[in-house]
């Protein structure tokens, strides 16, 4: 699919237009939430990225899983479930800008987490960039400006699922930082969708809503997307330093605003241009305590800044 290596400007190209594909499906998911329940959304998302996800293994003649790495598989497909389940839920119900502003802020709570589940050291940086990253949501969530969502009414119900987005997300990448695969991108994202929609499956019965003929094309569309922004990434990543990454993955609150308004007619207010400059201020100082700490580059999953996998 991808040459067998790439310059640091295509890297930077495919890494673009990853963040603009998973923005794109983002806009997708959006829209079905209006017509589905939200655990049906993280089921399709998933079920039809796993499909699409089949269908490249079998005609690039890639190694499918192992069954050794199954339970590291379902490990990371429950808590990326949880992780779409409450982005999707605040997307649906909020501006999309506004959501994913709010996810951006992973990196912030990671270095909070590793010093309480991995006994790594704190420094004093992680303590500013936490603040920083509380003081960008206020803005975010109080400022008040902004026209409201197109497809949902704002509730608390929905804040809350925006601020623990990149909780869920932050908590992922620490239990999953000493995990390391040998297998190929297609096979491990394979997996994790095929685990995740197995995962949701019981959650979307209650209240399934039988798709019509013409939502099936989203429902392929988004799975679609959803697929191929991960495979961009993975193989931007592999010539891209995470910092670097970081810079285009932080492009997507430019996207996600372009498109809300666009798509949805959601206009951005200008809190969000605040408290999302705050959040970015917040996650480059934890990605630097985070490398003053180990005395080494950024992981590549600490480029990675939202819940949007």
């Amino acid at each position: 699919m991808f040459p067998k290596s790439l310059s640091p400007a295509q890297a930077l190209l495919v890494a673009a237009l990853g963040i603009i594909t998973l923005c794109m499906m983002d806009v997708f998911a959006k829209g079905m939430g209006a017509a589905f329940p939200t655990a049906q959304v993280v089921l399709m998302r998933y079920g039809s990225a796993a499909c699409w996800l089949a269908l490249f293994i079998v005609v690039a003649r890639k190694a499918w899983p192992q069954r050794r790495y199954l339970k590291r598989h379902a490990m990371r497909a429950a808590l990326m479930c949880v992780t779409a389940y409450f982005f999707f839920y605040a997307i649906t119900h909020l501006p999309l800008a506004i959501a994913t502003a709010l996810a951006m802020s992973a990196p912030v709570y990671v270095g909070v987490l590793s010093a309480l589940l991995l006994k790594e050291r704190a420094r004093p940086s992680v303590a500013l960039a936490v603040l920083l990253g509380l003081a960008g949501g206020a803005v975010v969530i109080f400022g008040g400006d902004g026209s409201p969502s197109a497809t949902g009414e704002a509730s608390v119900l929905a804040w809350m699922a925006a601020i623990l987005t990149p909780m869920s997300y932050a908590l992922a990448l620490v239990l999953l930082k000493s995990h390391s695969s040998d297998e190929n991108a297609a096979s491990m994202i394979f997996a994790q969708s095929a685990l995740a929609a197995a995962i949701a499956l019981p959650f979307a019965v209650p209240g399934f809503v039988v798709p019509d003929g013409d939502q099936w094309l989203p429902i392929a569309v988004v799975g679609f997307l959803g697929a191929l922004g991960l495979l961009l990434f993975v193989a931007a990543l592999r010539y891209l330093p995470a910092s670097i990454f970081a810079l285009v993955d932080y492009t997507a609150l430019i996207w996600a605003a372009g498109l809300g308004f666009l798509v949805f007619g959601e206009v951005p207010g200008l809190s969000l241009g605040a408290g999302g400059a705050l959040i970015i201020a917040a996650c480059f100082i934890g990605m630097r305590a985070a490398r003053a700490s180990t005395g080494a580059p950024a992981t590549r999953l600490d480029g990675l800044s939202d819940g949007r996998t």
